[in-house]
């Protein structure tokens, strides 16, 4: 605040002072100067002054840079607003209080300059940060860049800017050396690192990619080129993609050729030289592998931290020998042991290596480890200690062993016919391959499991456990239910967890069992069943390659289950073929006997000048009868044919009531079998739509049918009754039940053969032309049959009732 009068001054200063501001007072134009200096946030100046006017204290705040930003307030009471507003832009003075002077214009003005001013500060604020920044990310990229272009022509290391299409953008001398390859050749776009990649080498590089697209950068890697001339280039490598460019990156590549023939002279001096150069080279061999060493003279075993893992320990776990022994596979142990033996005796020059597998003593993991090492000498040609390397080879000797195993499986699928086979094929080359000591191959067969193949258990044990209930919980039941694979592990929560298991497998030698479904699509057929000695853990590789074996089998078993049913339907085809050539033959027999009769009476009343009436008429009806017989043999075999072309029986269907056909049908029989009862019961409600005649001929051929299975003496019961919509005809007989093998193909036509009794002029085909008849009518045979007797019933749909179709436009095929 400037201003000369002091009351005045006060006057202001109190008033700002009390709307929260802070107020530094000066009495003339040279001490607002001064006080300027220290950056104030507003200068409340008055224009009339001892020493100078307002209006030179305002232009020299103005032209000063380091106070012109500070905003100005006029304050006169001389002058009018007229005057102040003219010098206001005159001046740059950024604003004036009107008179007279109110308390409130005065505080108003002077917190909106003061905001103004503190907003325009922060502005400056940032806009030097901002300048800062980018200067800093200026430096940053030039040493970047500088870096980047060092690296580049320093020839240290081969680099190339990439596109993931497999262009080679760009590249330095030394990659473009390293390959072979000119500055011509990337011009012309010759170079494409996807076909400099040999394809034992895809997989890294696909690793890479992934590695790429999560987090922008892959890792360092090793992998070859294929060099311009043919020849092979062993680099490792390391990518980075673009940011917004994804697609596109750059490659850091380095030669490892010289690195390789290294190790090559490396590995070959290492024989020759002595007990330093060894130690030199285990250390070496050892920075990525598990080291161990023995010392003899104290009995000391020491491990690393990468050689317990490889043996299922802990970091901190004691080592001895008993420790090793424990988690060395039982199959393999007495082999490395005299290998070691063979070592320490001076044999191969105290070297050894064995590849023999290991059972993690606490968790359980079988894996496949390569030891290599060396017995060290010391002055006076004693042993002194044995030290060497553990290598992590599981995965390749899996992979070997599993591929091996697989193609031979595969191989005797491909060939296996039958559920047996294929029940073999998985036994003997896809289950041993897995440390498995016993296995099994088990179909799911109604509520239970029943086991199909085996290998490993004891003769009991596939005696009690043919077929597995599936309401027992067990891990095979398990898989099956749930359909994926359930390993167990024999913990001391067995019994609590698995009671009814635990009770079947005590005493057993198992201490892991693992159950794997056979799928067919959605649908579980079976289960593997697969038991170890030794407690295991299985990875996901592991399960990985049990479901595709299984997946395998599956299929194997369907497709022997398909060729079965074509091998039966072919074999009933040729069956069915050779009866119905023998059915001709009895045709041609039969129709010879009537044939023979009435050529014989035609003769005979030929031969006769003047027969008796009687003659006549009895030779007339000799003639009549063998006529009909054939009509019904030609009738039969008509039928049969129209049904075997598939086109069904021609109907003719009028109002009909079942019970009054059913009437005439027994009276017909009563005639030609007056020694037989038939008994009839009906109700009022059966009538229908139906074509009579046929309907006639299945009661016909029912009873026929009835009355020749019957035993002698019972009667033939015939039972008809209205039911909704439709109408139902039973008729049942008291006799031997029908063969259970019989009763699929009871109505299919040549299935029961010629050696049962079959009365003259019929031809077998009765069941066949029921079922023919009812399937016309849109209904359907049903057959019950047992030690009490047998009923056959037939529902068939009652039809129009209301006159909705006529006798003669009621035909249907």
């Amino acid at each position: 605040m400037v201003d000369d009068t002091e009351a005045k001054r006060y006057l202001i200063a109190h008033t700002l002072r009390m709307a929260g501001m802070e107020v530094v007072e000066a009495a003339n134009g040279g001490m607002a100067l001064a006080e300027a200096l220290s950056g104030p946030d507003v200068v409340v100046l008055d224009v009339r002054l001892p020493d100078m006017s307002g209006f030179e204290v305002c232009r020299r705040l103005k032209e000063d840079p380091a106070t012109s930003a500070i905003p100005i307030l006029y304050i006169s009471a001389l002058l009018q607003d007229a005057e102040l507003e003219e010098r206001l832009f005159d001046d740059g003075a950024d604003g004036y209080i009107p008179q007279p002077i109110e308390s409130r214009h005065l505080v108003a003005q002077t917190w909106a300059l003061v905001r103004m001013r503190r907003a325009e500060q922060a502005r400056q604020r940032e806009r030097e940060e901002a300048q800062a920044e980018q200067a800093r990310l200026r430096r940053e990229l030039e040493r970047s860049q500088a870096r980047a272009r060092r690296l580049t022509e320093s020839g240290l290391v081969g680099i190339l800017y990439w596109d993931l299409d497999g262009s080679v953008l760009e590249a330095n001398d030394l990659f473009l050396a390293m390959v072979g390859y000119t500055r011509e050749d990337l011009a012309r776009g010759l170079i494409d690192w996807r076909k400099m990649t040999p394809p034992e080498w895809e997989a890294p590089d696909a690793w890479g990619i992934e590695k790429l697209r999560a987090q922008g950068f892959s890792g360092l890697y090793e992998k070859q080129y294929v060099r311009k001339d043919g020849s092979r280039l062993d680099v490792m490598l390391g990518s980075a993609s673009f940011d917004g460019e994804p697609h596109r990156g750059v490659t850091m590549v380095v030669d490892l050729s010289e690195r390789r023939e290294a190790e090559r002279q490396l590995n070959h001096l290492m024989v020759e030289l002595g007990q330093s150069e060894a130690r030199l080279r285990l250390a070496l061999d050892s920075a990525e592998l598990g080291a161990w060493s023995y010392d003899l003279a104290t009995g000391q075993h020491h491990w690393d931290a990468r050689a317990k893992e490889l043996f299922g320990l802990p970091p901190d776990a004691p080592v001895d020998v008993s420790a090793w022994r424990e988690a060395t596979h039982p199959e393999d142990r007495d082999e490395v042991e005299a290998g070691v033996r063979r070592a320490l005796d001076g044999e191969g020059g105290g070297s050894f290596s064995a590849e023999y597998r290991t059972v993690g003593s606490r968790d359980g993991v079988l894996r496949w480890i390569a030891s290599r090492g060396r017995v060290l000498f010391g002055a006076d040609g004693r042993v002194t200690c044995l030290s060497g390397t553990y290598l992590d080879i599981t995965e390749r000797k899996q992979n070997e062993q599993r591929a091996t195993e697989l193609q031979a499986t595969t191989a005797a699928f491909a060939h296996a016919l039958t559920p047996e086979q294929v029940g073999a094929a998985l036994v003997e080359h896809g289950l041993k391959s897995l440390d498995a000591y016993a296995g099994a191959l088990c179909l799911v067969d109604g509520e239970g499991l029943r086991m199909f193949r085996s290998f490993g258990y004891p003769a009991h044990v596939v005696r009690d456990l043919g077929v597995l209930p599936l309401g027992v919980r067990t891990p095979f039941s398990v898989a099956i239910h749930e359909g994926r694979s359930v390993a167990l592990q024999a913990t001391e929560s067995l019994a609590r967890e698995w009671p009814e298991f635990a009770g079947m497998v005590r005493g057993s030698r198992s201490r892991t069992w693992l159950g794997v479904p056979l799928k067919v699509g959605e649908r579980v057929v079976g289960v593997l069943s697969l038991s170890f000695a030794l407690v295991r853990r299985f990875s996901v590789r592991d399960l990985a390659y049990l479901e595709s074996l299984c997946g395998l089998c599956a299929q194997a078993l369907e497709r022997a289950r398909l060729y079965e049913e074509e091998r039966r339907a072919k074999d009933e085809a040729r069956q069915r073929s050779e009866l119905e050539q023998q059915y001709l033959g009895v045709v041609s027999h039969d129709l010879r006997n009537p044939l023979a009769s009435i050529s014989l009476g035609a003769r005979t009343l030929q031969r006769l000048e003047r027969p008796a009436p009687e003659t006549v008429l009895r030779t007339a009806g000799r003639i009549a009868n063998s006529a009909d017989t054939m009509g019904r043999m030609v009738s039969d075999l008509l039928d049969f044919t129209r049904g075997r072309l598939g086109g069904g029986l021609p109907m003719e269907r009028t109002r009909n009531d079942l019970v009054l056909l059913c009437q005439e049908v027994i009276g017909e029989f009563e005639v030609t079998h007056p020694d037989r009862r038939i008994l009839l019961e009906g109700d009022a409600r059966c009538e229908g739509w139906w074509d009579g005649e046929r309907m006639r001929q299945v009661l016909s051929n029912l009873l026929s049918n009835a009355l020749r299975h019957s035993r002698p003496g019972t009667p033939v019961s015939v039972r008809a009754c209205g039911l909704d919509g439709e109408v139902e005809l039973a008729v049942s007989n008291e006799g031997e039940p029908i063969p259970a093998e019989l009763l699929p193909v009871l109505f299919e036509p040549f299935r029961r053969g010629l050696s049962g009794f079959r009365p003259a002029g019929s031809l077998g085909l009765g069941l066949f032309i029921v079922n023919q008849v009812v399937t016309g009518h849109g209904g359907r045979v049903e057959v019950g049959t047992g030690l009490e007797g047998t009923t056959f019933r037939v529902r068939v749909p009652r039809g129009a009732l209301s006159g909705e179709r006529s006798a003669t436009g009621a035909a249907d095929a």
